[in-house]
C-alpha cells in the first residue's frame, strides 16, 4: 500500500518538483535548507561499511540536469527520498560519493511540515551521507515518515563508473557527446545519493533535463515530454519502476536511433549510433526469441512493457543487466563479422544472459553481495540453456564444458573461496564478480538442475521467483523454495535425503575445493567403495554428492537425476543390491552421466579397462561426454604420476582411432601432448608418435581434408585447434604438408588464413607448426624476409615468433644469434622481449633445449649485461634435468665470476644452489620416466608390428634424419580452395 500511495503521490507533484529544479539550476534557492559544509564529518569512531537498517527508502525521485552536448561535464541534481523510519534513531544515513553541494531539507509526512533543528555531515571513509539533529537526540521515532530533498552537483566521470560521459564523431567529424549510467555494484552513489545497497529496494521516478537535440532512456517508458523553448532543453520524466535496488538505476541521453518490434505486450529496442551500419536486427530477433522463451520456460511474465538495448562505445564489461534497459559494449550487440563463429555465439550468449538477468537479479534481487552467485551463475547457466533450446545447431551445451566447467575446474587452483562469501568493503564487493560466481556457480546450478530433475527443480525456481517477486532473497530462501518442490516430488519426496535440501546445497555453496570421488569395485563380493576428498589435501571438506550410475544392462545416458546422494563422509561401502544394480564382474560401471556433476570421478584400474574394452568394441555405447570425462578426470593423475598402471590408459587411448565425436578430442589433447613432453629423448619416443598418427589421422582428415564440413561450430573449432597440434606434434605427414603450405602461401604468397582459423590460435598455431621443418633454403628465405619487413608490423611478429617452432638444430642456432647473438648489431627486439622470449623457447621447444643451453654457455658474458638476464636465468634453472645439474651450478659460477669482475650486476638476484625452485619443472617428469617409460615402450611395442608402420614414420629429433618434405600442390591447392579465401 506505501508504494501504491508514494507513486500516485510522485505522478501528482512531478511539475511541481520540476519548477523547483530549473529555478535550483538558475541559482535560485529554496528557504530552510539544511546548511554545512562539504568537509564537515563527524568525530566518531569509524564505523561498519554497511548502512543501518533503521531507516528505509520507500520512493526516489530523482531529477537530473545535464548540459553534455556543451562538452560541460557539472551536472546539478536533485533528489527526493520518501523515507520510512523502522527503529527509532538519531540519524538518517544514505550513501554520496564525490558528489558536492548538498543542500537538503527534511519534510515530515503527511504533514509537509519542515524539520528545522537537523544538519547534516559525511563520512569520507564509509561514503555515508548523515542527517541528524543539531543536538543528539532521539529525533525519528519508529513508524514516522519523512520526505528528504537532497539538491547537489555532480561530475560526469571519464571512466564508466556512476554517471559517465562518452562521445563518438559523426558524418561530418563533429564530436558528440553524451551520457549514461554504470551503478553495479556500488557506483549509483557517485551519480546522486541513495541507500546504495541491494537490499533497499524502492520505487524510482526519473526525470533528465538535456538539449532538445538528444533524447532520453530509462528503465521505464517515457511517461511526459517538457520543452523548454526558451533554453532548448527538454525534461523527459518517466514512469514509476517496480521497487528495485539501486544498482539498476539506468538512463542514457544521447542522440541513438532505434528499431523495434512488440511481442507479447512488451516491446524490445535496439539503440545505436547513426554512424554505425548494422542496427542490430539480429540482436533484434534475437531478444524478442529470449524474453518470450524465458517467460514460457520459468513460468513467469517479464515484469515491464519495454526492454531497450542500447550499444555504447564506452562500457563497463561487455553488458550490464539494468532493468528494462540493458547496456552493451558496442560490438558485443552489433556485428561487423558474421564469418567470426565465436564471437557471434559469445555475443549471443552476452545478450541472453543479461535478459535472464531481468529475472535472476531483477525481479529477484540479493539480499546481499555475498549472494552475486545466485544472481551471476543462474544468469551463466540458463543463457546457455535459452541458447541451446534457440539455436540447437550451435551446441551450445558442449561449448559450456569447453569454455564454462574447464574454467570453473581450472580456477581453482588460482583462487580459492566459497560460492557463499562475505564482503563489505567496495573492492571486495568487485572482487566477487569472478569465476567462482559465474562459472562455478553455474556448474553447481547445472549439477543439482539434473540431480533434482529437471521440471522438479524448475518448480522449485518457479516457486523462488513468485514468492519473493520485487523483493530480495538470500540462498536459505532459495534452498526452502527447492526443497518445497523436492518433498512434494513423487520420485524423490520419500527418499531420506529429500528433507535435507538446504543442507545439500550449502554444503557446496559454502566449499571452497572441488571433490573427487573414487569408486573401487569389489570384485569378489561385489561391493563398491566410494570415497571423496577435496582436490586439495590439506581440505577437510566433505559435500553431500549427488551420484547416478550407467552400467552395461542400464546406461541411460539421457536420465541424469541422483540415484543415489553419498553423505559429507570420506567413505561408504554398499554392496550392488543396495544401488540396485545388476553389475557382472566384466561389466563397465560408469558414474556422473554427461558430466552433469561438478566433481572429478577415479575408478579402479580393472573397471578402467573394462570400459577401454567397451569403447574398443562400440564406443557409441557410451555418452560422448563420459567418453571425454574419462580423460579428463584421468589427467591430474596422468601428470602427478598417481596411476597404478600406464598401460590402461594407452588402452583407452586405443579406441580414438574410430571417434569421430568432436567433445573426447578437446580433453584428451592435454594427455596427448603431456605424454610427447615426457617421453622427448627416450627409446619410446618414435614409437609413441606413431601410435598417435595411427590414431589421429582419420578426425585429422575429417576436420582438415578436402571434404570439411561448412558452419562450424565453437566447439568444431577449438578441436580443429587440438586435433592440428596433436596431429604435428606427432608428424603426420598431412599435418606437416597443410601447415607448411599455408604458412608458405602466408608468407610469401601473401594469402590471409579464414576467420574461423583465427580464433583458438589457430593463426598463430599453424604458422609456428608450419616451420617446423625447413630445408636451408625455407629458412634462409624466411631470415631474408625479416631483414626486409617493418619490424613494427604484424607480419614481422609472425615470422619472429613462428620460428620458435623449428627442429632443425643448425637454424635454431642461427635464430638465437638473430635474436640476441653476440654477432647482432641490429637488435631484433627490446632488452626485455628478447631475454623473454629467449625462456620461452627453451620452455616450448624441447628440441632447442640443447642448443638454449649450448648458447648460453657461449654467450652468457654478453647476455649477463641484460637487466633481465637473472630473472629469466632463474627461470630456465626450474627446467634443469637432475643429470645436467653439476653443468649448471658451473655455469652459475661462471656468471657469477662475470658480473663480479665488471661489476655489471648484483650477484644475489641469481637463484641460490640450495633453492627448491631449482629443476621443480621437471622433477614429476623425470619421475614419469623412471616409473613409466618401460612400460609404455613395452606396451607400444607389443602394439605396433614395425614392418607395418615403419615407412611412415618420420623423426622429430633432426632435420638431418627428416626426409626432405616436398609437398603436392595439387593438395595444397585443393586445400586452399575449401580454406584460405581472403587475400592482402
Amino acid at each position: 500500500m506505501c508504494s501504491a500511495r508514494l507513486n500516485f503521490h510522485t505522478i501528482g507533484n512531478t511539475v511541481l518538483i520540476l519548477i523547483i529544479f530549473i529555478g535550483f539550476s538558475a541559482g535560485l534557492r529554496p528557504t530552510n535548507l539544511l546548511k554545512t559544509t562539504d568537509n564537515t564529518t563527524r568525530q566518531t569512531p569509524r564505523r561498519s561499511l554497511r548502512l543501518p537498517n533503521s531507516t528505509f527508502p520507500l520512493h526516489y525521485d530523482l531529477h537530473i540536469n545535464t548540459s553534455i552536448h556543451l562538452e560541460d561535464f557539472v551536472y546539478i541534481g536533485n533528489v527526493t527520498i520518501d523515507i520510512e523510519i523502522r527503529e527509532s534513531t538519531n540519524e538518517i544515513v544514505m550513501h554520496a560519493k564525490n558528489l558536492s553541494d548538498f543542500e537538503i531539507i527534511v519534510y515530515e509526512l503527511p504533514s509537509g511540515d519542515v524539520v528545522t533543528d537537523l544538519t547534516h555531515s559525511y563520512d569520507p571513509f564509509s561514503h555515508f551521507l548523515i542527517i541528524h539533529p543539531i543536538q543528539r537526540y532521539v529525533a525519528f521515532e519508529a513508524g514516522q515518515l519523512y520526505r528528504v530533498q537532497i539538491l547537489f552537483k555532480g561530475l560526469l566521470h571519464s571512466t564508466t563508473y556512476g554517471f559517465y560521459w562518452f562521445s563518438y564523431n559523426d558524418q561530418n567529424n563533429r564530436t558528440v557527446y553524451q551520457a549514461a549510467t554504470q551503478c553495479e555494484p556500488t557506483s549509483a552513489r557517485l551519480a546522486f545519493p541513495c541507500y546504495d545497497e541491494p537490499a533497499f529496494k524502492s520505487n524510482f521516478t526519473i526525470h533528465l533535463t538535456h538539449s532538445d537535440i538528444y533524447t532520453s532512456i530509462s528503465n521505464m517508458p517515457v511517461r511526459q515530454l517538457i520543452r523548454h523553448d526558451e533554453s532548448n532543453l527538454v525534461t523527459t520524466s518517466f514512469y514509476p519502476t517496480p521497487p528495485m535496488s539501486t544498482y539498476l538505476v539506468a538512463f542514457v541521453i544521447s542522440n541513438f536511433e532505434y528499431i523495434s518490434e512488440e511481442y507479447r505486450n512488451v516491446t524490445q529496442r535496439i539503440f545505436t549510433s547513426p554512424t554505425i551500419e548494422d542496427k542490430g536486427h539480429n540482436a533484434l530477433k534475437n531478444a524478442v526469441r529470449v524474453v518470450a522463451q524465458l517467460e514460457d520456460y520459468f513460468g513467469i511474465k517479464y515484469s515491464l512493457s519495454k526492454l531497450d538495448h542500447i550499444a555504447l562505445n564506452k562500457n563497463y564489461g561487455a553488458a550490464m543487466e539494468n532493468w528494462g534497459l540493458i547496456t552493451y559494449k558496442e560490438d558485443t550487440l552489433v556485428h561487423q563479422n558474421d564469418a567470426d563463429v565465436h564471437k557471434k555465439l559469445k555475443d549471443i550468449l552476452t545478450q541472453n544472459h543479461e535478459i535472464v538477468h531481468q529475472w535472476f537479479g531483477n525481479l529477484v534481487s540479493p539480499e546481499w553481495w555475498t549472494y552475486a552467485w545466485i544472481n551471476e551463475g543462474f544468469a551463466t547457466y540458463f543463457a546457455y540453456i535459452l541458447t541451446d533450446l534457440l539455436y540447437p545447431e550451435y551446441k551450445v551445451m558442449d561449448f559450456f564444458l569447453t569454455d564454462i566447467a574447464e574454467r570453473a575446474y581450472g580456477f581453482n587452483f588460482i583462487s580459492v573461496r566459497p560460492m557463499t562469501y562475505y564482503v563489505e568493503t567496495e573492492s571486495e564487493i568487485i572482487s566477487i564478480f569472478d569465476i567462482i560466481s559465474y562459472q562455478r556457480a553455474a556448474c553447481v546450478i547445472k549439477m543439482f538442475h539434473h540431480a533434482f530433475d529437471q521440471k522438479t527443480f524448475l518448480r522449485g525456481i518457479n516457486r523462488f521467483l513468485r514468492k519473493y517477486q520485487y523483493t530480495v532473497a538470500n540462498e536459505l530462501k532459495l534452498f526452502e523454495a527447492l526443497q518445497a518442490e523436492i518433498a512434494e516430488d513423487e520420485q524423490f519426496g520419500a527418499q531420506s535425503w529429500s528433507k535435507s535440501i538446504s543442507d545439500i546445497m550449502l554444503s557446496w555453496t559454502h566449499s571452497e575445493w572441488i571433490p573427487i570421488v573414487t569408486v573401487k569395485r569389489n570384485y569378489d563380493d561385489n561391493t563398491i567403495t566410494i570415497t571423496q576428498r577435496s582436490n586439495d589435501l590439506h581440505s577437510q571438506e566433505y559435500w553431500w554428492i549427488p551420484i547416478n550410475f550407467a552400467i552395461p544392462k542400464a546406461y541411460d545416458f539421457e536420465r541424469t537425476s541422483v540415484d543415489y546422494f553419498m553423505p559429507p563422509t570420506a567413505k561408504v561401502t554398499l554392496s550392488i543390491e543396495d544401488l540396485n544394480l545388476d553389475l557382472e564382474r566384466y561389466d563397465w560401471l560408469i558414474v556422473n552421466k554427461q558430466q552433469t556433476g561438478f566433481y572429478h570421478v577415479h575408478y579402479d584400474t580393472r573397471n578402467l579397462l573394462n570400459i577401454a574394452k567397451q569403447l574398443q568394441a562400440d564406443h557409441n555405447v557410451i555418452h560422448p561426454l563420459n567418453r571425454a570425462a574419462i580423460f579428463q578426470d584421468l589427467c591430474p593423475l596422468i601428470e602427478n604420476n598417481e596411476l597404478e598402471s600406464v598401460d590402461v590408459i594407452f588402452e583407452l587411448l586405443k579406441y580414438l582411432e574410430h571417434e569421430e565425436h568432436l567433445i573426447p578430442w578437446n580433453f584428451v589433447a592435454d594427455t596427448v601432448i603431456f605424454f610427447d613432453k615426457n617421453l622427448f629423448g627416450t627409446a619410446a619416443h618414435a614409437r609413441y608418435k606413431q601410435f598417435i598418427r595411427r590414431i589421429i589421422a582419420p578426425i585429422f582428415k575429417q576436420l582438415f581434408g578436402t571434404h570439411v564440413k561448412a558452419n562450424l561450430t565453437n566447439t568444431d573449432l577449438q578441436t580443429r585447434q587440438k586435433v592440428l597440434d596433436m596431429a604435428c606434434m606427432a608428424d603426420l605427414k598431412e599435418c606437416l604438408d597443410f601447415t607448411h603450405g599455408i604458412a608458405h602461401n602466408y608468407m610469401f604468397g601473401h594469402i590471409k588464413l579464414m576467420a574461423d582459423m583465427d580464433y583458438y590460435a589457430m593463426h598463430d598455431s599453424i604458422l609456428c607448426l608450419g616451420l617446423k621443418y625447413l630445408d636451408d633454403s625455407e629458412f634462409n628465405q624466411i631470415m631474408d624476409l625479416l631483414a626486409k619487413t617493418d619490424k613494427k608490423s604484424l607480419f614481422y611478429d609472425d615470422l619472429i615468433y613462428s620460428l620458435r617452432c623449428t627442429q632443425n638444430k643448425a637454424h635454431l642456432q642461427q635464430y638465437l644469434d638473430l635474436l640476441i647473438g653476440e654477432h647482432n648489431s641490429n637488435s631484433i627486439m627490446n632488452d626485455s622481449d628478447s631475454m623473454m622470449y629467449f625462456f620461452y623457447l627453451y620452455k616450448v621447444n624441447m628440441a632447442s633445449r640443447s642448443v638454449v643451453w649450448r648458447f648460453f654457455e657461449q654467450n652468457y658474458k654478453k647476455l649477463c649485461h641484460s637487466q633481465y638476464f637473472a630473472e629469466n636465468f632463474n627461470r630456465i634453472a626450474e627446467y634443469i634435468p637432475q643429470r645436467h645439474r653439476d653443468q649448471f651450478m658451473q655455469l652459475r659460477q661462471d656468471i657469477i665470476d662475470e658480473l663480479q669482475t665488471n661489476n655489471i650486476g648484483e650477484t644475489d638476484t641469481l637463484i641460490n644452489t640450495d633453492s627448491n625452485r631449482i629443476g621443480k619443472r621437471v622433477k614429476l617428469s623425470e619421475v614419469f620416466v623412471e616409473k613409466f617409460h618401460r612400460q609404455i615402450h613395452d606396451w607400444l611395442k607389443r602394439e605396433q608390428n614395425p614392418s607395418v608402420y615403419a615407412a611412415a614414420s618420420i623423426s622429430g629429433g633432426s632435420r638431418n634424419h627428416a626426409p626432405q618434405l616436398k609437398f603436392s600442390l595439387h593438395m595444397v591447392t585443393k586445400i586452399f580452395k575449401r580454406i584460405l579465401q581472403l587475400k592482402l
